[in-house]
């Protein structure tokens, strides 16, 4: 048996640390938790009191300390956060920062694991597992989904100054120390190579969408979505996800305005919740877009329902910055959905799209563009739309495949194993 293999446990220990966990809608760290345990290591999670995206605490919890519980067998411990997720600045430093605390007490004091798993953003959790690995001499993974401080300018809750600044050399800190770094677009590995993080270290690595579920709807699961859309026989677009200034609703909004007493008529439907989320409605109340809706959250198990039930699925930001660094999760899920995608972004999604034949690109921000890009897609035939669906799901099939891309990302943790 060689050296390496002397090195690493048979089981590994990995402790996944993320402020976002089940019940909240980023699926991607328990699902990574999950399949790290079908590929034998020992998973233990800690985590933040569930409350993104709303700011509130989910019913069953409380503001404490810490918890315990366990998910889907998953032993989790839940640590002190100040709940929020507004637009002030000094809240979300206060939520941020009552993890990042709490969060790092509690790496020192659970069982050393052999390799820790990081989600990020927020950038001040891979500061807390810098902290844990300097001190308990373990290396960490950081899966990069947001380039801070560029995505935090994007959202409009920071500026261009000492902050952010202040950030950067955080973020520069935080890579020297990660054992690997996984990002989701070759245009973030970009990013992160020319801030001087060397190109081995970085990887590759999109986010993943179980193709079986889009694709397994039933006629019955489609016809009651459908009538959770409320929109008869309008053509519908629909978005869904978190609410917030990123995503540039306001814009969609406008589009809406031009929209009104259009042949085909279309309906809007806007599923999810965030911090614009009461704003923006009240808006629409303010303008009488009745072919608007705000439906709320839904549990993920009814999305692909809804997204088969939809006419078109509707990717929206203005954030120009951030087109090469991010490919939005929900654009995944649109295309295992089967249903023509408007993508108004540029960048990697766009060029997903675009390259799977799956749906039209515009540019974001642009209500005009948006508008004529709805009717467009309207007219179009009912086959040539199947089509695009049809094309896209093929392709997500092909390419965004869960258990290679998790064999991929069990493979990167195992290796950062070996460097302890």
């Amino acid at each position: 048996m060689g050296s390496t293999d002397v090195q690493v446990p048979r089981h590994i220990r990995t402790l996944v640390l993320s402020q976002y966990y089940d019940p909240e809608p980023i699926p991607k760290p328990s699902e990574v938790a999950e399949g790290l345990v079908d590929r034998g290591h020992r998973v233990a999670v800690i985590t933040g009191l569930p409350n993104y995206p709303s700011g509130t605490l989910y019913p069953g919890y409380q503001l404490v300390a810490w918890m315990r519980e366990r998910v889907r067998a998953i032993p989790v411990l839940r640590v002190l956060e100040i709940p929020y997720h507004g637009q002030s600045a000094v809240g979300r430093v206060v939520n941020y920062g009552s993890f990042m605390i709490s969060g790092t007490v509690a790496g020192l004091l659970v069982a050393r694991p052999d390799v820790i798993y990081v989600w990020h953003p927020p950038l001040t959790v891979a500061v807390a597992a810098a902290v844990i690995g300097a001190l308990r001499r373990v290396p960490f993974v950081l899966d990069v989904q947001d380039i801070w401080p560029e995505a935090v300018i994007a959202s409009g809750l920071l500026r261009e100054g000492l902050t952010a600044k202040f950030l950067r050399r955080v973020e520069r800190w935080v890579y020297a120390r990660a054992s690997r770094i996984l990002v989701v677009t070759e245009g973030a590995r970009r990013n992160l190579t020319a801030k001087g993080v060397p190109q081995g270290k970085v990887v590759t690595l999109p986010n993943w969408i179980s193709v079986e579920i889009g694709a397994s709807q039933n006629k019955d699961d489609v016809t009651a979505a459908r009538g959770e859309l409320q929109a008869d026989d309008a053509f519908v677009v629909t978005f869904a996800g978190n609410l917030g200034r990123l995503q540039d609703l306001d814009t969609v909004l406008v589009a809406a305005e031009l929209l009104r007493g259009m042949a085909p008529k279309v309906a809007i439907r806007i599923i999810g919740d965030g911090s614009e989320r009461t704003r923006l409605e009240q808006l629409t109340r303010s303008k009488g877009l009745t072919n608007v809706r705000f439906l709320g959250p839904y549990p993920a198990a009814l999305m692909p329902a809804l997204f088969a039930a939809s006419d078109a699925l509707l990717v929206h930001l203005n954030a120009r910055a951030l087109d090469e660094l991010i490919l939005p999760t929900k654009t995944l899920s649109y295309l295992a959905a089967g249903r023509p995608i408007i993508a108004a972004t540029g960048g990697a999604t766009t060029e997903l799209i675009n390259r799977a034949g799956a749906g039209v690109g515009i540019a974001g921000g642009d209500s005009s563009a948006l508008a004529n890009a709805i009717i467009a897609m309207a007219a179009r035939p009912a086959s040539e739309r199947h089509a695009m669906g049809e094309r896209g799901r093929a392709l997500v099939s092909k390419e965004f495949d869960r258990a290679l891309l998790l064999d991929r990302l069990a493979s990167v943790v195992r290796e950062a194993a070996r460097s302890r």
